[in-house]
């Protein structure tokens, strides 16, 4: 087959400027084709590398060669007539039989019928909409077998979704979901409480993510209704019920949480290891060291009545406009921030600043607002230049495929940048209480065993941001973990290098963007003994530190899928699986807002368990269940 026609090359793509590499479409990997000439290629390591490393696109591959091997194989004359015959029976008048047929409704037993129930379930699930969609008189209208023909289907009713059809697809969800856990090795969770605007029910979140072959899967394992005071015995046990009940319990690396004293409190008494929420702590630093500061609060609170001027009066966003088109600035919307949310602060503040000359001209010419004065806008400009690197440090770690490894690299680089240079006496003494609140709320990080061993375990960091002695502690939390699944006794002793003491990490900054640092970064080239020992996981874990790092956007989790330190992947698998954040119930929780819609507000907490539970996990499996 040529490569145009042969089908792994929907699985591989060719590298630009390299005509002797192939790239794998799933996990990046860059893989030889034994030649730059065409002719002389080979695709046999492709095939190797799907068979090995991605299980299920091999099957799909072997498949499509399959299929294109048995049309290849079948004689022209065959297919045209086949094509013949099928195009004589479409012209074939219907028989009485067939005309009634095609006029009655189907039973409910029906294939259709069938069907067309689970696609309106779903739609209901997916897109959080009320039951009592389908006794709206526009829904009646619809013809789901035939819209210009006869009516096959008959409708079911509301109490039919809601009391039969949706606890069935629970329950074969929740099936689905088990089988997928059972062969997981090892998961970390996210848990978040959240009240319902109506106060009338509490749910607390419980989201599984673990590592499947070259991705981090996410389950929503349960939204669980609260009847009881929310203290920590009370949320430790219904953690413990969660974990009993997909059967998770002794599969559980650890818990990530808010900085709340009872989820502390629940934590400690579920005996799970945990990790605060690494977004919770940044807006904990921002509001102790810059938020509390009465100048900013003033000059927030005046941005904000500016805002919200324009956002209450179309006139207002009209004159808005015709001002930024003769200033010349981008015909940009002010932004309202949301008080307990800092980033969208940071943006409105932002937008304030970049719209400064077309606000000044508004006030001169419309008045109505009261204007920043030059000290307030340059304080605004101090602001925005200090939360940036808090802003993007934010975005990065709430990506869904974002690692607890991300946290110590991002904390020496936010301290990096509040390094004080020579500037403004203000923007100095923010940096000031700001770099005093990070030590103060992240002191304790370095010491996190399971936060070290998976920085170390990140082929993008290893050891970029520890001293010696740190890095020989995550060494020993690593190679602890493997001796004891290797049932060997666990290694106490560790090797010392007199050579290392430095922390390699960037002491001061002047650059704006927050990975500059780290993209600049030179490596030490001094070269290291080479081990002469045994290829144990003691030497496979030196041979890995060894090696050059990999670039800031490489998939972690694709590079520990296919690696050539096997004997490490086990300790990925663990140590890998946590989020730094607990985004991901927070964003269960933004969906629990849109089901408890003005429609529906009276909804059991039981059944919005239910539904948060499917709106996720159908399409996790792609409505295949």
């Amino acid at each position: 087959m040529s490569q145009r026609t042969n089908p792994i090359w929907d699985f591989f793509c060719k590298v630009d400027g390299n005509a002797s590499k192939a790239k794998c479409c799933e996990c990046d990997k860059l893989l030889s084709l034994g030649s730059d000439k065409p002719s002389k290629q080979t695709i046999h390591g492709l095939k190797y590398h799907l068979e090995k490393c991605h299980k299920e696109l091999y099957v799909s591959y072997s498949e499509k060669v399959e299929s294109r091997r048995s049309q290849a194989q079948e004689p022209p004359a065959k297919r045209a007539k086949l094509e013949e015959t099928s195009s004589a029976k479409q012209s074939v008048q219907l028989t009485l039989q067939s005309c009634n047929e095609r006029s009655t409704k189907w039973p409910d037993d029906h294939p259709s019928v069938h069907r067309i129930n689970k696609g309106i379930m779903d739609c209901i699930i997916v897109d959080m909409l009320p039951y009592s969609i389908v006794a709206g008189e526009a829904f009646k209208r619809l013809n789901f077998a035939d819209p210009s023909g006869v009516r096959r289907y008959e409708l079911k009713s509301e109490k039919y979704f809601r009391t039969s059809l949706m606890p069935a697809t629970y329950e074969k969800v929740a099936c689905k979901v088990r089988q997928l856990l059972v062969d997981v090795e090892w998961i970390s969770f996210t848990t978040d409480g959240w009240t319902n605007p109506s106060k009338s029910c509490s749910l607390l979140s419980f989201t599984a993510h673990f590592l499947q072959q070259s991705t981090r899967k996410k389950v929503v394992l349960g939204a669980m209704v609260l009847e009881e005071d929310h203290t920590g015995a009370y949320l430790a046990s219904k953690l413990a019920e969660a974990m009993q009940t997909w059967n998770v319990a002794t599969k559980v690396h650890m818990g990530i949480r808010d900085n709340a004293a009872n989820m502390v409190s629940a934590m400690r008494i579920a005996q799970v290891d945990d990790f605060g929420c690494m977004a919770h702590t940044l807006q904990l630093v921002l509001n102790d060291a810059l938020f509390c500061q009465t100048t900013v609060e003033k000059i927030v609170k005046k941005s904000r009545k500016i805002v919200t001027h324009f956002k209450h009066s179309e006139q207002a966003c009209r004159h808005l406009s015709t001002c930024q088109q003769s200033c010349d600035v981008p015909e940009h919307q002010l932004i309202q921030d949301v008080e307990t949310r800092w980033n969208s602060t940071y943006l409105m503040l932002q937008r304030i600043s970049e719209q400064r000359k077309a606000l000044s001209l508004y006030s001169v010419e419309h008045g109505s607002i009261a204007m920043l004065t030059k000290t307030e806008l340059e304080m605004i400009d101090d602001i925005v230049s200090v939360l940036k690197p808090f802003y993007d440090a934010t975005v990065e770690i709430s990506h869904d495929d974002a690692c607890i490894s991300l946290v110590i690299p991002i904390v020496s680089l936010l301290s990096a940048k509040l390094q004080s240079t020579t500037e403004r006496t203000g923007l100095s003494q923010m940096k000031a209480a700001l770099r005093d609140a990070m030590s103060r709320r992240f002191r304790n990080v370095k010491v996190e065993e399971n936060v070290i061993a998976a920085t170390l375990l990140d082929p993008r960091f290893k050891d970029m941001y520890f001293s010696a002695q740190e890095t020989e502690q995550a060494k020993r939390v690593i190679l602890s973990f493997l001796h004891s699944i290797q049932s060997q006794e666990t290694a106490t002793s560790a090797t010392t290098e007199s050579s290392r003491d430095d922390n390699r990490q960037p002491s001061t900054s002047t650059s704006s963007g927050l990975w500059d640092d780290y993209d600049n970064f030179v490596p030490d080239s001094t070269p290291t003994a080479a081990t002469s020992t045994l290829p144990t996981v003691d030497v496979e874990l030196d041979n890995y530190l060894r090696e050059p790092r990999v670039g800031r956007a490489t998939n972690i989790y694709g590079f520990w899928n296919c690696s050539q330190f096997p004997g490490l992947e086990a300790a990925a698998r663990k140590f890998l699986s946590a989020p730094p954040t607990s985004v991901a119930s927070e964003q269960l929780f933004s969906a629990a807002g849109q089901i408890y819609s003005d429609r529906r507000s009276s909804l059991l907490g039981e059944n919005a368990e239910k539904l948060l539970f499917l709106a996720y996990n159908i399409r996790l499996f792609d409505y295949q269940y």
